[in-house]
């Protein structure tokens, strides 16, 4: 190995800046040509090989020949490629999958998705007591079992639901009508 080689790769060792700019000038462009071949784009094998000299220089990875270097530099460059296009295809896949899960929304997808959110403002305006039951019924807890989570009697339990229905009969007007969750409020029956 002649000196001027051995002297790069000395500073390449030890991450001398003047070495990082020869690597720059030297391996760049070849290496970013030979990432393309992977990629069918420039930018992208630009900001391979980019990561490429960012990792050599904050990993601070050490050579013992300009050949292994060499051969890191451009099984790096492939492997990082590679690597790249997987990715690619994974999000091209779940981007077709979220696509075809979820249509586009309707009118009346999105009516009934304001009438959830009234709804929800609503719930948060409620005392916090009478908030609290009202919410652990919409989880499905019966009368007993708020009443034990909340520490109180089952009769309150039973008043702060009544009330709590009253107050978002009261607040969302027509809209309660027509609430996609009125079989769920009513489900386990406000009044037992």
């Amino acid at each position: 190995m002649s000196k001027e080689k051995s002297y790069f790769l000395e500073g390449i060792n030890e991450q001398l800046p003047a070495a990082y700019r020869q690597l720059y000038d030297q391996y760049y462009k070849a290496l970013v040509l030979y990432a393309i071949n992977f990629l069918s784009s420039q930018q992208a094998a630009e900001d391979v090989v980019q990561e490429l000299f960012a990792t050599i220089w904050e990993k601070k990875t050490t050579f013992l020949s300009l050949t292994s270097f060499r051969t890191y530099l451009y099984n790096s460059v492939r492997n990082t490629s590679l690597n790249y296009l997987k990715r690619q295809n994974v999000e091209l896949l779940y981007l077709d999958h979220l696509a075809n899960t979820f249509q586009e929304v309707s009118e009346e997808d999105t009516n009934e998705e304001e009438v959830y959110r009234l709804l929800f403002c609503t719930i948060e305006k409620l005392p916090k007591r009478c908030r609290e039951v009202f919410l652990l019924h919409m989880d499905g807890k019966k009368n007993e079992e708020i009443a034990t989570a909340l520490n109180i009697s089952i009769e309150t339990v039973k008043t702060q639901k009544k009330r709590a229905l009253k107050f978002i009969k009261t607040q969302m007007g027509t809209y309660y009508f027509i609430l996609p969750l009125c079989d769920i409020l009513h489900k386990n029956s406000f009044l037992s």
